[in-house]
């Protein structure tokens, strides 16, 4: 609530972590009273398929009570489907001394057993100040051995060499990318990972370091657009206001948005979604627009008429 008073949070991440672990002292109200309303919200926006991280209790078993949250909902019809991601490198939690430390109980500990719960994908979260590069690598590898498809949080508010450990370790999508550099463009494209630019945490932190969508699509790379709905740096529920800053920052055109929220967020999940065909999944959204190039012009509210999930229709 610190943000929203116009305040600086004092506690940041590690007061969610607290706060999410007493949350989790009753799982069942927590998904109903919290988690809930907003998968439900994000759903009547139109958004049908969604990358659902844990890492915000950073204990094995605070983390796996949040896989088996997601695990437990990940297909049930008012809310959008979930696809699990493990996110035990998101920071240190207060009962580690050290990065390396707290790494080496996540890949002893935990990763052996995270598929057992739902998990998908692993992340890390590769910053200054929070994992290194080599840290983040020795994580995902050992989370690439238990059989985890692999993403990263990457280069978002300082430049930590991400973008490379992961072209290296050959993750599928590389999350944020404002600080990458330029002599990166051309072997993340090269390597297929897709590059996951989340504009509204741009515009709610006020950044000024934006991920270089253009260069990227330029040198043949596949970029998406994602909301990054978290507590701490972007309240946003709503894709339809992504695509509008993804327009507005990134200079995109009305297809190049539509492109990147439907079958470039579904590529980084290497998921069959995010298109219509025969025998698809039929998810349709149909938005209350006069001319396909109105899509991502306005924001703010939700243009959704109708939103089918799997050929039911939602709401």
């Amino acid at each position: 609530m610190a943000r929203a008073r116009g305040e600086s949070p004092s506690q940041g991440m590690l007061h969610t972590v607290e706060q999410t672990r007493r949350a989790l002292r009753e799982p069942k109200r927590f998904y109903e009273t919290t988690v809930l309303p907003r998968l439900r919200t994000m759903l009547a926006h139109g958004t049908t398929t969604l990358e659902t991280k844990s890492g915000y209790a950073l204990t094995k078993e605070g983390e796996f009570a949040l896989l088996d949250l997601i695990d437990a909902h990940r297909g049930d019809d008012d809310v959008p489907r979930l696809v699990a991601t493990f996110l035990g490198a998101h920071a240190l939690p207060a009962e580690f001394d050290s990065t390396d430390e707290y790494v080496g109980y996540l890949i002893r500990e935990c990763l052996p057993h995270v598929r057992e719960h739902g998990a998908v994908y692993a992340d890390a979260f590769c910053e200054p100040g929070f994992f290194s590069a080599e840290q983040a690598a020795r994580y995902l590898g050992a989370a690439r051995e238990q059989g985890l498809r692999l993403r990263l949080h990457c280069d978002e508010m300082a430049y930590a060499g991400a973008a490379r450990a992961g072209v290296a370790l050959r993750v599928d999508a590389l999350d944020h990318c404002n600080c990458i550099e330029p002599g990166e463009l051309a072997s993340i494209a090269a390597s297929g990972a897709v590059v996951v630019a989340c504009p509204a945490t741009i515009e709610f932190l006020g950044l000024t370091r934006r991920a270089p969508v253009r260069a990227m699509l330029e040198h043949g790379g596949t970029v998406a657009l994602a909301s990054d709905f978290n507590p701490g740096t972007s309240p946003c529920f709503n894709l339809q206001t992504v695509a509008y800053y993804g327009r507005t920052f990134f200079a995109l055109s009305a297809a190049e948005a539509l492109y990147a929220v439907t079958r470039a967020a579904a590529s980084s999940l290497r998921s069959d979604a995010g298109l219509l065909r025969a025998g698809g999944r039929a998810d349709l959204v149909a938005l209350r627009v006069e001319d396909a190039r109105e899509f991502g012009w306005q924001f703010g509210g939700n243009l959704a008429k109708l939103v089918v999930k799997s050929g039911v229709r939602s709401g």
